[in-house]
């Protein structure tokens, strides 16, 4: 059997540390009571001497250092809490020996002043010493009058036990609250920053593209006017329609991105809005097979409303399609999306999953992006000219 174990010098340091939650107005307020302790007790020996004059000059430097620690050094009492202890209980058992009652009830504010001072910054095994110490001090010496306050010296000393468990349950609860704090600031920052990307590179693949196939379009008319003006109006004429595609794009990227109020229950409904607001800014037939949604968490709603968008702007901009088919259901262990349309496929050929996806960085970003975030997988079905399919598995629960 080891005679040493590496666990311990932690035990001994958790047992008399002082790290707290107490405000450090608590503690200073303390010190001021500490120094009244002293003051006290000081008085009531010099107004009626017993026993060693040794002990009025041992209650008079702990006052003198009492009001040194009040006025100076507050931090000292919890950066070195064993020999403050001691100096508190010899304190205690100084006062408690004086045969006076005011001494009685000067020992009974010290005891009292001590395990609230103990309960509130010590460990329950500090505080447990504190109060086996000053029974059996009482118990053993028999002061008097000081004797016949054992019964309320037990039942302060419980209350002082009971007081630091339940201080260090708070501060073990406050450290895990202040934890997932920290991690939640956390998980939102990384999902605001995957959606300014995700905007970004909307923005990038849509309204920045036309514009910039805008200004090359006014200047070819630009040089066109001065050599062969019915070209230049047939340019005209064509630089119109980008201008309508244009407000057409704006208009759906700007509904893209309004925060949508949707709940499981709304859920259905908000998918057959969007494809309405698809059709009738597309121009693209599409039909819709929707399923019950309402068994969906409520934390993943928005993230698959976002989703069936990605997928119909990106069949808008990109396929060229007349038809599209979208198949949207969910049974109790998983959401299926199914989307396919007749138009001109993505540049690669193939069946492809969302690993190799990501390793060979093809396919729509942003809709990995929020499939990957919601645990889900997804198989993007590319033929050239014949069109693509997307088929995307969500599971129900996270948990």
């Amino acid at each position: 059997m080891a005679l040493y174990s590496p666990e311990i010098p932690g035990r001994l340091t958790q047992i008399w540390s002082t790290r707290t939650s107490v405000p450090l107005v608590w503690r200073e307020r303390l010190a001021f009571v500490r120094a009244a302790l002293g003051l006290a007790g000081t008085i009531l020996f010099l107004w009626e001497p017993a026993y060693s004059w040794l002990l009025t000059a041992g209650l008079a430097a702990y006052t003198v250092y009492a009001i040194y620690l009040s006025f100076s050094h507050a931090r000292l009492i919890t950066e070195y809490p064993i020999p403050h202890v001691a100096l508190d209980m010899g304190a205690f058992v100084a006062i408690s020996v004086h045969p006076s009652e005011p001494g009685l009830w000067t020992a009974a504010f010290g005891y009292f002043f001590l395990m609230s001072h103990a309960g509130l910054l010590y460990h329950w095994a500090l505080v447990s010493s504190i109060v086996v110490g000053s029974l059996a001090f009482v118990v053993a010496v028999h002061p008097r009058p000081t004797f016949r306050m054992w019964p309320a010296f037990a039942l302060g000393g419980a209350l002082g036990i009971l007081l630091s468990v339940q201080r260090r349950i708070m501060d073990n609860r406050l450290s895990f609250a202040l934890r997932r704090s920290v991690l939640s600031r956390s998980e939102a920052e990384l999902a605001r920053e995957e959606e300014r990307q995700r905007i970004a590179a909307d923005f990038h693949d849509g309204p920045l593209q036309s514009f910039i196939s805008f200004q090359m379009r006014l200047e070819i008319i630009r040089k066109l006017l001065a050599r062969n003006p019915e070209a230049a109006t047939c340019e005209l004429v064509q630089l119109q329609e980008i201008g309508r595609a244009q407000v057409m794009e704006l208009r759906t990227f700007l509904r893209s991105m309004q925060p949508a109020e949707v709940t499981p229950t709304t859920l259905t409904s908000a998918v057959r809005e969007a494809v309405e607001h698809f059709e009738r800014d597309s121009g693209i037939t599409t039909e819709l097979f929707c399923g019950d949604l309402s068994k969906l968490e409520e934390s993943m709603t928005l993230e698959v409303l976002q989703i069936i968008r990605e997928i119909l702007n990106n069949a808008r901009k990109h396929s060229k399609a007349s038809r599209i088919r979208l198949e949207v259901d969910t049974d109790s262990t998983q959401l299926r999306i199914r989307a396919q349309d007749d138009g001109s496929g993505f540049p690669f050929s193939g069946a492809y999953t969302l690993q190799e996806l990501e390793v060979l960085r093809m396919g729509p970003r942003s809709i990995q992006r929020r499939v990957r975030t919601l645990g889900g997988d997804l198989v993007l079905d590319s033929r050239p000219t014949e069109g693509a399919s997307i088929n995307v598995h969500i599971p129900v629960s996270r948990g």
